[in-house]
């Protein structure tokens, strides 16, 4: 289940990142005062929220075929 449990960190971590690095981008160019740089922190935290809630769907269904999540 470790293999399942680091696929499903690394992944969250990896989309985090990379919805980091966006966000950071939109702050360079737009910087605070525009109000599209806010859109685009909102739209990122809420994609962060929706990820980390299929993972752990996905995680959970990975777990339910495993014998010792059964017993």
């Amino acid at each position: 289940m470790l293999d399942v449990t680091g696929w499903a960190v690394l992944t969250w971590l990896k989309l985090t990142a990379l919805l980091a690095l966006a966000v950071g981008v939109c702050w360079l160019t737009l910087g605070t005062d525009s109000g599209w740089f806010w859109i685009a922190a909102a739209a990122a935290v809420v994609l962060d929220l929706y990820i980390a809630r299929q993972l752990a769907r996905e995680w959970g269904y990975e777990a339910s075929l495993r014998w010792w999540w059964t017993r």
